[in-house]
């Protein structure tokens, strides 16, 4: 028996039961369903492909929801089309409704102005675009770019040491919650944790769905934040297993630094008799 499991994200191409047995025969033991993209009903397809898959095969198969949590992005570019940002040029991040182009660009998050200053840093596209800020208005965040490159719609924004005024838990994540303890899942995983209490709530929130016979499931606390790094022996304590998230804790700290930082959460993990994903 292997110690280490692994964890496979099915999406598009790989949630037929045919493929899916194939992926199982080859060692997997478990899926994660990222609520990022898609829809419950296509989920759903997935889990019960997955589920008749490992039945035929005799074998057990866990499945971890992935709840998406408060990802902030940019919004739509003028005719869906990429523009490019050139260091040194000035590009605004705005919070009004704009048709997206070299010059501006919209984003999800209501409270980007009030949340960074001068001088902070601000990563789109997974770090691939640097701006470094310049200026507030009450609707505005003017940047001067620092490392360019081609821009596409909706791409993730990274605001690195920056406290959100923010929740782990958006009212989506809430539904799919819901909608994951109805499926019976046995993993649910939350995004962008940045302390004790944001597993806490979760719990009590799995606990309440428990009692209304929708399932069971443990708690997989994702660390991709410094401010998660910080409070790393009081999260800990508080869910059922980790997952380094490397791709975003990467982004969120530096690159350098990603390797340390798993290590001491697999170490830490380990330590109290908690399970890692990495």
């Amino acid at each position: 028996m292997r110690r280490a499991k692994i964890l496979a994200t099915l999406g598009p191409a790989s949630n037929t039961e045919s493929i899916i047995k194939t992926m199982i025969e080859s060692g997997m033991n478990a899926i994660r369903i990222n609520m990022s993209h898609g829809t419950h009903e296509e989920h759903e397809v997935t889990i019960a492909h997955a589920r008749s898959a490992a039945q035929k095969l005799g074998v057990p198969l866990a499945v971890l929801v992935d709840l998406s949590g408060p990802k902030i992005r940019t919004r739509h570019l003028r005719d869906g089309l990429p523009v490019e940002l050139k260091d040194g040029e000035l590009f605004t991040i705005t919070t009004r409704e704009v048709p997206g182009d070299a010059n501006e660009v919209g984003t999800n998050f209501m409270q980007l102005p009030e949340s960074v200053k001068p001088e902070s840093k601000i990563l789109v596209d997974d770090g691939a675009i640097e701006l470094r800020v310049e200026k507030v208005t009450a609707t505005d965040v003017i940047c001067r770019v620092v490392v360019g490159g081609w821009l596409k719609e909706r791409k993730g924004i990274n605001l690195p040491n920056t406290p959100l005024p923010i929740a782990s838990m958006t009212e989506k994540d809430q539904t799919d919650l819901e909608w994951a303890m109805a499926q019976n899942v046995d993993y649910i995983a939350l995004s962008f944790v940045r302390r004790a209490e944001d597993c806490r709530e979760v719990k009590e929130r799995i606990k309440e769905l428990n009692t209304r016979s929708m399932g069971r499931a443990l708690l997989v606390a994702k660390i991709e934040k410094a401010e998660a790094i910080e409070n790393l022996e009081e999260i800990v304590e508080e869910t059922d297993g980790l997952m380094v998230a490397r791709g975003d804790l990467g982004v969120e700290t530096s690159v350098e630094e990603v390797p340390v930082y798993q290590k001491r959460i697999i170490e830490r993990a380990v330590a109290n008799d908690k399970f890692v994903i990495t």
